[in-house]
C-alpha cells in the first residue's frame, strides 16, 4: 500500500477540475461527442489514440528510473528505502490499468468501425508535444503531467459518460472507458493523489507556496496543450477539413 509523502495535499483540487471542465465543455470535440455526432466521436477515437497508447509506454519507463537520492536527501534514508519499493509498485501498477484503458478504448473504437490496433493513423503535432512530455526525464515535469492527465481523464469521463446522446450510440449504452475513469475506486491513495504526491516529493524547494505555484502552473500547461490538441483533432473532421 502506497503511504503518501505529505498529509495534506498541496494543489488546490477544486480550483484544478474547474478549470480543466471550463476546457472541456468549450470543445468542439467534447461538445460535438456528447451530442452523439458519430464523425466527431470517430476523430475524438482516432486522434487521442496515440497519447492513449505513449502514456501506458511513458509510465513503464519510468518504473524502473525513478531517482531514489533526491527523495532521500530530503525525507532520510530509513523513510524512503521501504517508500521506494511501494511507489515503484504504485507507478507499475498504474502502467498495468492504463495498459487496460488503453484496450478499452480500442474495445469503444471498434463500434464505430475503427481499428485502432490494426491501423497506423499519424500523430498531430501537438498530441506529439503531450507525448514528449510524457516521456520527460524530469520526475518533476513528469508526474505533474501524469496528475494533469488524470483530471482530463476524469473531467471527460464524467462530461460524456452523463451525455445521453453520445452513450446511445454504444451497443450496451455506456461506454466503458469513461466508466473506468468516471467510477474509479482505489484501495489506498488514487492515482491522482500518488502523481502529486511524488511531483511535491520530487521539487526541489520545501516552500509549500513555491512549490503550489509550480505545480499547479505545469499541470495548467498540460490541461492548455489538451485544449489546443482537441482542436487540431476536431479540425480532421470531415465537416471541418472541407
Amino acid at each position: 500500500m502506497y503511504a503518501l509523502l505529505f498529509s495534506e495535499p498541496l494543489v488546490n483540487r477544486a480550483e484544478m477540475r474547474v478549470f480543466t471542465r471550463e476546457k472541456i465543455y468549450s470543445s468542439a470535440l467534447a461538445r460535438g461527442a456528447a451530442h452523439g455526432d458519430k464523425e466527431t466521436i470517430k476523430a475524438m477515437m482516432i486522434g487521442w489514440w496515440p497519447f492513449i497508447q505513449a502514456f501506458e509506454r511513458a509510465i513503464d519507463v519510468r518504473v524502473g528510473h525513478l531517482p531514489i537520492k533526491p527523495l532521500v536527501q530530503r525525507f532520510g534514508q530509513a523513510r524512503i528505502k521501504t517508500f521506494f519499493s511501494e511507489a515503484r509498485e504504485a507507478v507499475r501498477e498504474m502502467k498495468e490499468e492504463e495498459g487496460s484503458h488503453a484496450i478499452l478504448w480500442a474495445d469503444g473504437a471498434k463500434e464505430f468501425g475503427l481499428d485502432l490496433y490494426g491501423t497506423h493513423y499519424d500523430t498531430l503535432p501537438t498530441v506529439q508535444k503531450l507525448i514528449a512530455n510524457a516521456d520527460s526525464e524530469d520526475p518533476v515535469v513528469f508526474f505533474s503531467w501524469l496528475a494533469a492527465v488524470e483530471y482530463i481523464a476524469e473531467e471527460l469521463a464524467a462530461y460524456l459518460c452523463h451525455a445521453p446522446k453520445f452513450t446511445d450510440m454504444f451497443a450496451k449504452k455506456h461506454w466503458t472507458w469513461g466508466l473506468a475513469h468516471d467510477e474509479h475506486e482505489h484501495d489506498g491513495p488514487s492515482h491522482l493523489e500518488i502523481d502529486e504526491d511524488l511531483a511535491r516529493g520530487y521539487y526541489p524547494s520545501n516552500d509549500p507556496d513555491i512549490t503550489r505555484a509550480a505545480l499547479t502552473a505545469n499541470m495548467r500547461e498540460c490541461i492548455e496543450m489538451f485544449e489546443k490538441a482537441s482542436h487540431e483533432i476536431y479540425a480532421t473532421t470531415p465537416e471541418m477539413a472541407h
